[in-house]
């Protein structure tokens, strides 16, 4: 199911990252807002470089594992915009896999 946003949770993560950020300036005053997890349809992110588009690089659709995965898709696309070959096979990645011709 879909619970719907807690402010509770937020103030929560909030302060949870506060205590790993010591550098964390003052709260500046906003609207809060909380999305749905980014999800692809086959529960993999897209990593990769634009097929029509070579100067846009995709990193997105990471679910909850966003900060987990972090590191490995930066690395993956500092290698794509440095134009090395990438560390892992980026084709269970792209976007392409969900062209239907």
């Amino acid at each position: 199911g879909r619970a719907p946003a807690s402010p509770a949770r937020w103030h929560q993560i909030e302060r949870e990252a506060r205590a790993v950020i010591q550098e964390a300036g003052p709260r500046i005053p906003s609207s809060d807002w909380m999305g749905f997890r980014p999800t692809m349809p086959d529960s993999l992110p897209v990593i990769g470089r634009s097929r029509t588009l070579p100067c846009v690089l995709f990193a997105f659709g990471h679910q909850h594992v966003g900060w987990t995965l972090g590191g490995i898709t930066g690395q993956l696309i500092a290698e794509l915009a440095l134009g090395r070959q990438p560390s892992v096979e980026l084709a269970p990645y792209s976007l392409d896999r969900f062209r239907l011709w």
